[in-house]
């Protein structure tokens, strides 16, 4: 049947056949170059004086003698800032006795000074030269920071 055909149906009346028409698209994609950029990268360094507060700490340690029988190991103790450590030996007389022979006294000193060190830093810089682009087209800008 063409499309304009008129058809007689059942009860000889004219029907006319309209076709009906579904359009569909079919989208891609290419790839073109549309232009080249050029990158021209340096590297500065520049010298650079810091200030660096350094902390050092020293012990100093102090053998007191204490000579006394004692009946049990004393403990470690902490007196201000001094950390003070039993030492134990064992004496052997008619009976054995622990005794307290002597107590490490340990300090600490801190002591705090200021230095200038020379450091060596560096920085890039990027220029970038756009090459081929069309007039039409939008310049692209590129941006690149470390």
């Amino acid at each position: 049947m063409q499309s304009n055909e008129l058809v007689t149906g059942l009860a000889d009346e004219l029907v006319e056949v309209i076709p009906v028409i579904q359009e569909t698209i079919r989208v891609e994609k290419r790839e073109f170059e549309s232009g080249r950029v050029v990158v021209h990268k340096t590297v500065s360094e520049r010298d650079e004086v810091v200030e660096i507060l350094l902390r050092q700490q020293d012990l100093s340690v102090e053998r007191v003698p204490v000579g006394r029988v004692v009946q049990e190991a004393p403990q470690t103790r902490q007196e201000g800032d001094t950390l003070i450590v039993p030492i134990l030996e064992e004496v052997l007389i008619v009976e054995k006795r622990l005794v307290l022979k002597e107590e490490l006294h340990i300090r600490k000193q801190s002591s705090e000074r200021t230095e200038q060190k020379t450091v060596r830093l560096r920085s890039e810089q990027v220029k970038i030269d756009q090459t081929g682009r069309k007039s039409s087209e939008e310049p692209t800008a590129i941006s690149k920071e470390t």
